[in-house]
């Protein structure tokens, strides 16, 4: 990869954190310039103007909406590589793809793994495989298929956007909502919403 190639930007609302990543990657010769946002409009704000190669979103914070961040972030540039990443070993509660990323950085890795996922984003090769912490869904049993739709009814998208985003039927979408909704105790996708945050945090 050729020196001073790379732009990055850092989204994380815990300044030091975001301090430290930032200057972790800065020391790298292939990164030109790493920008740092503290919250979602703001990063938007900084992608659209300067178009970035990749973008590390902590979602220690974010709680289900994690994939409408994402979402904002490639609409302001589509072309950035988006990597999700946890100092409090949140899991993102779905695969990363699902959410709009290309990878995961858990709690507790290495900055030598933090450099070479980065790195991997921008090559736009395989992604390190990280053990993701499973969600625990606040003690019930749903299956993974479950929570996946759990978070992206979280974003706000319909069953239609949420098919085309797991790339599954309306039908398909609509008997594991069912499901879901009977599992959480909720009649309808507005409370399964409501929930989400609570349950995918507990």
């Amino acid at each position: 990869m050729p020196d001073g190639s790379v732009r990055a930007i850092v989204i994380d609302a815990h300044a030091p954190s975001r301090i430290g990543l930032a200057a972790l990657l800065e020391e790298q010769p292939w990164i030109e310039s790493c920008l740092l946002a503290s919250g979602s409009e703001e990063s938007v704000a900084l992608t659209r103007r300067h178009r970035p190669d990749v973008a590390i979103l902590d979602i220690s914070q974010t709680g289900p909406f994690a994939g409408s961040i994402t979402a904002m972030i490639r609409e302001a540039h589509p072309g950035v590589q988006i990597l999700l990443s946890s100092r409090c070993r949140t899991s993102p509660g779905a695969p990363p793809a699902s959410l709009g990323a290309v990878g995961f950085l858990p709690a507790g890795v290495t900055s030598e793994d933090v450099v070479d996922q980065v790195r991997a984003a921008v090559l736009g090769v395989e992604p390190l495989d990280f053990d993701l912490p499973a969600p625990t869904a606040g003690g019930l049993d749903l299956s993974d298929r479950e929570r996946e739709i759990l978070v992206l009814l979280g974003t706000g998208l319909t069953n239609r956007e949420i098919g085309e985003r797991l790339h599954l039927g309306p039908d398909s979408i609509k008997k594991t909502a069912t499901a879901l909704y009977r599992k959480l105790g909720v009649r309808n996708r507005t409370e399964a919403a409501q929930r989400a945050a609570t349950v995918l945090a507990a």
